[in-house]
C-alpha cells in the first residue's frame, strides 16, 4: 500500500505577509490561477484604482467579452468594510463582474453576495473565493481558490458568451503580438495562436519561472515561484545587482521590469518584442549564473 500524505492548510501570512504590499500584486501577476477557478479569462487593467477616498484592488478586464472585472481581496475574514468598499466601487468603476477573495466568508456576507446575484440584472454577477495556502508533507506551499457563491447558471452563460463572441477584440490583439514575437524569436515555445496574457518561460534546474506579460499600455517580466515569494527570496540579492531591478516583499515587484509603451500600436511591436526578449535572456542567465555559483561541483 502507498504511504499516504496528508494536506495540510498554512497560515495565509506565511505566504503573503502584507495584504496591499504582498498579497494584491501577487494576485494582480497571477490572475491566470485565479481565472482557471472562475472560468473567466482575466487580463490585468490596473491595482490600486482610485475610487473617492478609497483604492480598489484589482481591475481586470474579462477578455471573451471586454467588460471589466473588480476584485478585492483580503487575507483575513470578511467584514462589512470591504462589502461597502465593494459597492462604493461599483458605483465609480464601470464593472460588470465582481469577484471578493478572501481567506473565509461569514455566513452574513455569502448571504449578501448571494442576495446581490438574485437581485441584481445580468450582465452583473458576484462572486465570493475562498484562498488558501497548502502544503503535503515537506513540499512547498502552494495558493488554491474555491468559488463558494456565484450566479445561478453561472457556467451556461459563460458557455454563451464564448459562443456568441469568440476572441474578444483583446484577445486577437494579444493572440496577433505572440505570433509576432514567435516568428521574430522562433526559438522560446510560444505555442501557435496562443492568446493569453502571460508567457512563462522555466530555468532548469529551478522550480523560478520567468515571466512576461502583455498589457495595453505596457509589457514586462518578472519573477514567479510556484510556492510564493519563499522560493525567490534566496537569489534576491544577487538578481537585484546582477540586473538592476528592485526584490522584496515589500517592494511587491519580485523582479518585476515594465517598459510603459502604446502596446496596442503596431509599430511598437518590434521593439516591444526585442525588449522582452533581451530582459528574458538576461534575467535566464542571472539565474543560472546564481545556480552555478552556489553549485559545490
Amino acid at each position: 500500500m502507498p504511504d499516504f500524505a496528508k494536506l495540510e492548510n498554512v497560515d495565509l501570512r506565511e505566504a503573503w505577509s502584507h495584504e496591499a504590499h504582498d498579497f494584491t500584486p501577487w494576485l494582480a501577476h497571477n490572475l491566470d490561477r485565479l481565472s482557471e477557478v472562475i472560468s473567466i479569462p482575466l487580463e490585468l487593467e490596473d491595482s490600486e484604482v482610485r475610487v473617492d477616498q478609497f483604492s480598489a484592488d484589482i481591475l481586470a478586464r474579462n477578455a471573451a467579452d471586454g467588460s471589466l472585472v473588480l476584485i478585492e481581496n483580503q487575507l483575513e475574514v470578511t467584514d462589512h468594510t470591504h462589502l461597502g468598499q465593494i459597492l462604493t466601487y461599483l458605483a465609480g468603476i464601470n464593472a460588470q463582474t465582481v469577484v471578493w477573495v478572501a481567506r473565509d466568508f461569514t455566513e452574513a456576507h455569502l448571504s449578501a453576495v448571494r442576495w446581490l446575484n438574485e437581485h441584481t440584472a445580468d450582465p452583473f454577477a458576484f462572486l465570493a473565493v475562498r484562498v488558501r495556502v497548502v502544503r503535503i508533507a515537506e513540499s512547498p506551499i502552494a495558493p488554491t481558490f474555491e468559488v463558494l457563491e456565484r450566479p445561478s447558471e453561472w457556467d451556461r452563460r459563460l458557455r454563451v458568451i464564448s459562443l456568441e463572441t469568440g476572441l474578444s477584440e483583446i484577445g486577437q490583439f494579444r493572440r496577433e503580438f505572440w505570433e509576432f514575437y514567435a516568428q521574430r524569436h522562433p526559438n522560446e515555445g510560444i505555442r501557435p495562436g496562443y492568446a493569453g496574457s502571460y508567457v512563462r518561460h522555466s530555468v532548469e534546474g529551478l522550480e523560478i519561472t520567468v515571466s512576461q506579460y502583455l498589457a495595453q499600455r505596457e509589457v514586462g517580466i518578472y519573477l514567479f515561484g510556484s510556492a510564493g515569494w519563499a522560493q525567490v527570496e534566496s537569489y534576491a540579492q544577487h538578481l537585484s545587482s546582477e540586473l538592476g531591478v528592485a526584490m522584496g516583499s515589500e517592494s511587491g515587484s519580485w523582479g518585476l521590469s515594465i517598459l510603459s509603451i502604446a502596446s496596442t500600436d503596431r509599430n511598437n511591436w518590434p521593439r516591444m518584442a526585442d525588449w522582452l526578449h533581451e530582459k528574458l535572456c538576461a534575467y535566464r542567465d542571472a539565474l543560472k549564473k546564481q545556480t552555478s555559483s552556489a553549485s559545490p561541483y
